[in-house]
């Protein structure tokens, strides 16, 4: 799969959201250090519900993350 786009990831998260980290990566497009472990527990739920596909576009935010890298709130994030 190809690098996420900024909008890929708010819509890929909008129904995760935590009110930590992947609330902030939403939000801001903050990508903090602990994003990676709460993306993962994210995924983990939805695949105990059976959203395997939910599940896989979270694990496609993780790529996201991972290739971003650490950084601080994005300017003007939501209408990127």
């Amino acid at each position: 799969m190809s690098q996420l786009s900024d909008h890929e990831v708010r819509a890929i998260l909008r129904g995760h959201q935590d009110g930590g980290v992947i609330s902030r990566l939403f939000e801001t497009g903050a990508i903090e250090d602990d994003l990676l472990p709460a993306l993962g527990e994210a995924s983990e739920r939805a695949e105990d519900q059976g959203d395997h596909e939910g599940a896989e576009r979270i694990g496609d935010v993780m790529s996201y993350a991972v290739a971003v890298g650490d950084r601080p709130p994005v300017p003007n994030w939501p209408t990127r």
